[in-house]
């Protein structure tokens, strides 16, 4: 009688661009909040919702799609914005409770070379910085953490997965609902 559920889950997937517009749009906020100069990082945020149709090993469609999901993306130094870099001698206490990216050896040494990642680089030399300089300061300092990503995305993340989960319950029922109407109408044929 039923031959599978195959459903294209519109409440989940509603729910889901609902979470990501929120997150997206109060991270952008955040940093504008902070006093972000540059909009690099600004313009960088930005989140998808994927839906990936189910095939067969011919490459056919067979019909539904597999439940929908969420990503989110943003130039690789927003990681370090948003949690912070504790610094080898941070002066102000900055990024408390941030991770060390420079390990537990503790001092600038002579034998080892500080050397900018990319990020780094492009935003010194966008500026007119060293980036030698740039690096150093960030070893010995740290940079503060903003959480400008992590405090939306945690605020409605447990309410978003219950509603989620009730999304994907309510679309498959439906699903088998519709499929248990046109077999009912095609046997009266």
């Amino acid at each position: 009688m039923l031959k599978g559920v195959t459903s294209t889950y519109p409440k989940a997937t509603k729910v889901l661009e609902r979470y990501k517009k929120y997150v997206v749009s109060q991270a952008k906020a955040n940093l504008t909040r902070k006093g972000t100069k540059s909009n690099a990082l600004k313009s960088s945020i930005k989140g998808y919702v994927d839906k990936k149709f189910k095939r067969g090993l011919a490459g056919r469609f067979t019909g539904g799609t597999s439940l929908p999901t969420i990503r989110f993306q943003f130039n690789q130094y927003g990681e370090f914005v948003d949690g912070g870099v504790k610094g080898t001698n941070p002066e102000d206490g900055r990024a408390m409770g941030g991770r060390s990216v420079f390990g537990s050896a503790g001092k600038f040494s002579k034998r080892k070379k500080m050397i900018p990642t990319r990020a780094v680089s492009k935003w010194a030399e966008s500026r007119g910085l060293n980036k030698w300089a740039v690096a150093k300061s960030v070893h010995k300092k740290g940079i503060s953490r903003s959480l400008f990503f992590s405090k939306p995305f945690l605020k409605k993340y447990t309410s978003t997965l219950k509603l989620y989960h009730e999304a994907v319950a309510d679309d498959i029922a439906n699903n088998i609902g519709n499929q248990i109407a046109k077999a009912i109408k095609a046997k009266k044929k």
